[in-house]
């Protein structure tokens, strides 16, 4: 008999057992305590056992979004997976991953849930837990032969130079510029991408004034077969930003990198200014939300308006 139950820090091991059944890799004690103990925000997860047996599982990171002046309650769904032994009856009425979201949903009082899913599971959840249909990521991307290095200004690497007070007066700054975006402050910033145990995440900070103790911008990324993908920037000015970007092409020179990516929607300004420098679109990974009862946005206007960066994905 299926038993549908919130997860205890006594899952661990059958919820990692479930993790490598279904995806073919590890996740690491370190990386769901990452996950599940310790996000800056707190998650949740909801799991359905068979005899003792845990054979699908349903996982969510709490998530602020900063809208026009306010804050958004959200969860961002991650490590949705079910054993292939039950994945035959996905699509019945109402199959085990249906009854375990409806379980996370009850559980986890929020205003939307938005994720990255397949494009099996994205139609599975509009067609029987009222997501919106799924839209693919624009993804940018950048050749070696085409780097821009002319504009570079000087930059800094390395996490030493990331101070979390700096950070959240750029980002106080940077919000402004988006119609919807997670809240990425510098406990956000800690969480995701420097105490993150799965991946080697770097950073360039880049400083001005006399002593160089003003932040103007960071970005950063992570290198992975010759290419650099960035996950997040943030620059003090608007103006500036295409130099961050000709500065990043200048390390990735240095470094002897083949292409860079990022994610971008086409909405934001910065969009067009680099496709005129040389950026390519390319088709990225689906993404959608489903909204509740109480939302300040509607689900419309979050896959219209979602600024997505790579580093949003709980798997990068």
């Amino acid at each position: 008999m299926i038993n549908i139950r919130a997860s205890t820090e006594h899952d661990e091991e059958g919820i990692r057992l479930l993790f490598k059944t279904c995806f073919g890799k590890e996740l690491s004690h370190e990386a769901w305590l990452w996950k599940y103990k310790n996000s800056y925000l707190g998650s949740s997860s909801v799991i359905a056992e068979d005899n003792g047996d845990i054979v699908a599982h349903y996982g969510g990171f709490r998530m602020q979004f900063y809208f026009s002046g306010k804050t958004l309650n959200a969860y961002q769904g991650c490590d949705v997976m079910t054993h292939p032994k039950y994945r035959a009856k996905l699509f019945t009425k109402r199959g085990i991953v249906v009854k375990i979201a409806e379980a996370f949903y009850e559980a986890n009082p929020m205003e939307f849930i938005f994720g990255f899913p397949s494009e099996r599971h994205g139609k599975l959840m509009q067609l029987q837990l009222e997501w919106m249909p799924y839209q693919f990521i624009s993804v940018l991307a950048k050749d070696e032969q085409d780097f821009i290095t002319d504009k570079c200004i000087s930059y800094r690497p390395g996490w030493e130079f990331f101070k979390s007070d700096m950070m959240d007066a750029l980002w106080d700054v940077c919000k402004e510029r988006y119609p919807l975006t997670i809240f990425k402050d510098s406990k956000y910033i800690t969480w995701r991408f420097r105490d993150n145990p799965s991946k080697k995440y770097e950073i360039l900070t880049f400083y001005s004034g006399f002593l160089r103790r003003k932040l103007n911008a960071i970005a950063i990324f992570f290198i992975q077969n010759d290419e650099l993908f960035l996950c997040d920037s943030f620059s003090l000015k608007s103006e500036d930003e295409t130099i961050i970007f000709s500065s990043l092409e200048h390390f990735a020179k240095q470094r002897n990198l083949k292409k860079i990516r990022l994610w971008m929607n086409p909405l934001e300004k910065i969009y067009n200014d680099l496709r005129q420098l040389g950026y390519h679109e390319e088709q990225g990974i689906p993404y959608s939300v489903r909204g509740f009862k109480g939302s300040k946005i509607t689900p419309e206007f979050f896959m219209k308006n979602y600024c997505y960066k790579m580093g949003d994905y709980d798997a990068v």
